[in-house]
């Protein structure tokens, strides 16, 4: 068993909703075993940031969905995509 990266596209409700707050509550959000590493915030489309994630852990069963249900349950998050998934 390896190693895997999760990219995310975490879209917040509204243009006035608090990213840095959101990115501040997402390692208590995602399960022990995994890691939030780099982060960034980009422009979206009519003044919404977008903010892109890479969460790191362990290449187990189910990982993926709990880490995508901890992001999807953070306050001000409309919707969580995964843009990529890769063992490294």
């Amino acid at each position: 068993m390896g190693d895997v990266a999760l990219k995310y596209r975490l879209m917040p409700e509204s243009p006035d909703s608090d990213v840095d707050a959101i990115i501040e509550s997402i390692p208590s959000s995602i399960p022990d075993d995994a890691s939030l590493g780099a982060h960034e915030v980009k422009p979206f489309a009519f003044g919404l940031n977008a903010i892109m994630i890479v969460i790191m852990g362990v290449d187990r069963e189910g990982f993926a969905t709990e880490v995508e249900n901890g992001l999807s349950s953070l306050k001000s998050v409309q919707t969580v995509v995964l843009e990529e998934q890769s063992l490294v």
